[in-house]
């Protein structure tokens, strides 16, 4: 089986179990509720990420910019189906805006929430999935986390995106949150979610993206996970979300830092080895008390060099199989990564 094969099996068993995880790493026990009460009409503002001079992510002879106004658009077009809701963009063209501007637009309008649609892309180049980054503080956090976890979820479902996490992510001084529509919009007493549906330089996500329909999909996944959020229904979809259950969190009694920790625990014990077919199998146990494991690397060499990520499993332990590659020097290790993109490499193990 190839990696591409490889994650994408991975990532339909993680969906699943997705939530379920989160909450475990974070210790929070809720029982699920019914939709957060919004005040009537329920005001709805989508922001295509970037614009104008600002391109985003170039990839593939594609601009982030241009993307995310597609998914935007297919999110208004499917979000504009539902009954009681309006819904506003803070960008229709290839236009500049600020961060504050999106913000003014959200807020002037009396938004209930403010979407921010983006696509990804790491310095590395080898990361894959979908995020969600929400404020740290008060209610923000509490709304942000609960859409947010019913975002991935609709994404990993509708479209095959792995989920990488809900995160939050403070500034270095404690002023507020790091991005800076969040923090504008929070300022303004609006409530904001970027969404980075998937990345733009790792050919894991190439077909999220790239193939024909798929920002259609990415957008009513969108739209969907709003619907299943406010309890909305559509008379034209002909669904109704009034009675759907989620998990929603807390209030942040204070600001909810991003995790700035390696995972505590990453082990590994051979299983098996066929010298004849150069299959390996591990069983490897990885634990975090901060965020979530979310992918593992592996090396046959001792950590000179390694493959590249594939999704961790939805529990704390299991099992890794892998064929060695030509460079192999029979010195076997593990690199296991969190939310945050923090690793730990495991013990070494060599074959005989």
């Amino acid at each position: 089986m190839n990696d591409n094969n490889k994650r994408k099996r991975i990532g339909k068993k993680a969906a699943a179990l997705f939530l379920a995880a989160c909450l475990l790493v974070s210790g929070i026990c809720i029982t699920p509720v019914m939709k957060t009460e919004a005040k009537a009409p329920l005001v709805i503002c989508i922001d295509p990420g970037h614009g104008g001079s600002n391109e985003g992510a170039l990839y593939n002879g594609l601009k982030e910019k241009d993307l995310t106004l597609q998914i935007a658009n297919a999110m208004y077009q499917e979000l504009s189906l539902y009954d009681g809701v309006t819904v506003i963009m803070t960008r229709t063209a290839d236009v500049d805006l600020t961060l504050a501007q999106r913000a003014q637009i959200a807020a002037g309008a009396g938004a209930d929430f403010l979407y921010s649609i983006h696509l990804n892309a790491s310095p590395s180049h080898n990361l894959f999935g979908s995020e969600v980054w929400v404020s740290g503080y008060g209610n923000h956090y509490a709304k942000g986390m609960s859409f947010g976890n019913i975002a991935l979820e609709q994404l990993a479902t509708d479209v095959g995106v792995y989920p990488r996490g809900v995160k939050t992510k403070l500034k270095a001084n404690g002023s507020g949150d790091y991005y800076g529509v969040i923090n504008h919009a929070r300022l303004l007493g609006v409530t904001t979610a970027i969404i980075e549906h998937c990345h733009m330089d790792e050919a894991h996500d190439n077909d999220f993206y790239r193939r024909e329909g798929a920002l259609e999909k990415l957008g009513k996944a969108d739209a969907t996970a709003v619907a299943k959020y406010y309890g909305l229904s559509s008379a034209a979809l002909g669904v109704d979300y009034g009675r759907y259950q989620y998990v929603q969190y807390p209030n942040a009694k204070t600001p909810k830092m991003q995790d700035m920790t390696d995972p505590e625990v990453s082990q590994i014990e051979l299983i098996s080895y066929d010298k004849s077919t150069k299959k390996v199998l591990l069983n490897a146990k990885a634990e975090d008390a901060q965020s979530r494991i979310i992918y593992y690397s592996f090396s046959a060499d001792g950590g000179l060099t390694w493959s590249g990520l594939y999704g961790w499993m939805p529990v704390g332990e299991g099992y890794i199989e892998f064929t060695l590659p030509d460079h192999a020097t029979g010195e076997i290790c593990v690199r296991v990564h969190n939310e945050y993109d923090r690793f730990t490499e495991s013990n070494h193990i060599f074959l005989s």
